[in-house]
């Protein structure tokens, strides 16, 4: 990643296994479902800091999965050792693809994803599977990077909204001077038009109220004297620029524009998997 953003790797690693950044989501999580007593699935559980930090701190239940291949040994290797550093039990996180999980319908009252739906190979399976082991009446909640923003979050760049898939391996690599090879893996159809898409298409095979897509999340964030940056890295590299946006943002009226023009970042899917009669 180092080569991709340009920020120092001990940055990076401390970014990632920030148990801050955890209780931050846990936070984000509880707005919209009390997860006490419930049992939790985060799909692409990476380091397994949020089910570390998740399990140790509030008592949650959580399963987590993780593919295996390549680029993904490491990681299991690295939250296996983690978890038994922290006392907690590694075969809490299961080899698995999001797409195809290995788990019964309606197993979890919470299904949990952040930063992992635009590196599957098809969004929407991942998003169809999770609903599938998602109780009746359960949250889904995923952070997901919108690409029709103007900020690529893998590669720290300021970016146009990406119209078409070739665009974004173009701009990191004719404007920003990166390797484009780590771009065109990404999923950047992944936008707010798109997960509205998405949506209709799961509620022909689920009854699903739509709670957010982060609009609320990102109003509120923007409304703040003191910004929170989740991770260091992104704070060095446009720090200076959201503190201007601030200072603009009068009245929150950027705020009102960016979620319009459908720009924000990131978003929030949050859908409750209704209980169905009879």
């Amino acid at each position: 990643m180092a080569r991709l953003n340009g920020v120092d790797p001990k940055v990076l690693a401390a970014d990632m296994l920030n148990p801050e950044k955890s209780l931050k989501r846990h936070a984000t999580l509880c707005r919209y479902a009390d997860p006490k007593e419930k049992r939790i699935l985060e799909i692409g559980s990476g380091y397994g800091t949020n089910l570390i930090v998740w399990t140790k701190h509030f008592g949650l239940d959580v399963t987590g999965v993780e593919p295996e291949g390549e680029g993904f040994s490491e990681t299991l290797s690295v939250s296996a050792r983690l978890c038994e550093l922290n006392g907690v039990p590694a075969d809490r996180i299961k080899i698995s693809q999001g797409e195809k999980l290995p788990f019964a319908d309606r197993s979890f009252d919470i299904v949990y994803s952040a930063n992992v739906l635009e590196h599957t190979n098809d969004p929407v399976a991942v998003l169809r599977e999770s609903l599938r082991v998602l109780k009746p009446g359960g949250i889904l909640h995923f952070e997901i990077p919108n690409f029709m923003s103007f900020f690529e979050g893998h590669y720290y760049v300021l970016m146009p909204p990406i119209l078409w898939k070739s665009l974004l391996p173009f701009w990191v690599q004719r404007v920003c001077g990166r390797d484009p090879a780590f771009a065109r893996t990404l999923r950047t159809e992944i936008n707010p038009f798109w997960l509205r898409r998405s949506i209709r298409r799961l509620k022909e095979d689920f009854p699903l109220r739509t709670i957010s897509l982060g609009e609320d999340l990102f109003r509120d964030r923007l409304s703040s004297a003191a910004f929170d940056f989740e991770q260091r890295g992104a704070e060095s590299k446009i720090g200076s620029l959201i503190r201007l946006l601030l200072k603009l943002n009068k009245g929150n009226f950027l705020a009102e524009g960016f979620i319009l023009l459908g720009t924000y970042y990131p978003m929030y899917l949050t859908l409750c998997k209704e209980e169905t009669s009879g």
